[in-house]
């Protein structure tokens, strides 16, 4: 899972919501703006993810924006018909791994989670 915006970046994000230019932020901050710019998307993402998460535990897109599940593995999961862990219900490892790019680390991640939901459920 990618860490917590730290504070700084929550700062950076705030300055760029009251709406001055990535370019003067990243004067500010002695960063390029480019950089400001991917810390807004990651704090962005990152709180995103969260209340997804909290919304529906099961989101695979929750997931992707917290970094669990990575974006080429989330693709092949959508085109699959596969929104939300419960929809991996019944695949086994040895599908998940005969589908294009998912990994064993990743279809490993995935049934945990899926697996951790349940016990969550019950």
């Amino acid at each position: 899972m990618r860490r917590p915006p730290t504070e700084l970046e929550r700062i950076i994000a705030r300055r760029r919501a009251e709406g001055p230019t990535l370019q003067s932020i990243g004067r500010e901050f002695g960063i390029t703006a480019d950089h400001v710019r991917l810390i807004c998307r990651r704090v962005e993402d990152y709180d995103r993810g969260i209340a997804l998460l909290r919304q529906d535990p099961s989101s695979i897109e929750a997931l992707a924006l917290l970094g669990q599940v990575k974006p080429l593995v989330k693709e092949i999961l959508r085109y699959r018909g596969v929104k939300r862990l419960t929809d991996l219900e019944g695949v086994t490892m040895e599908e998940m791994l005969s589908w294009p790019n998912v990994g064993r680390q990743s279809a490993a991640l995935l049934l945990n989670a899926l697996a951790n939901l349940k016990k969550d459920t019950q």
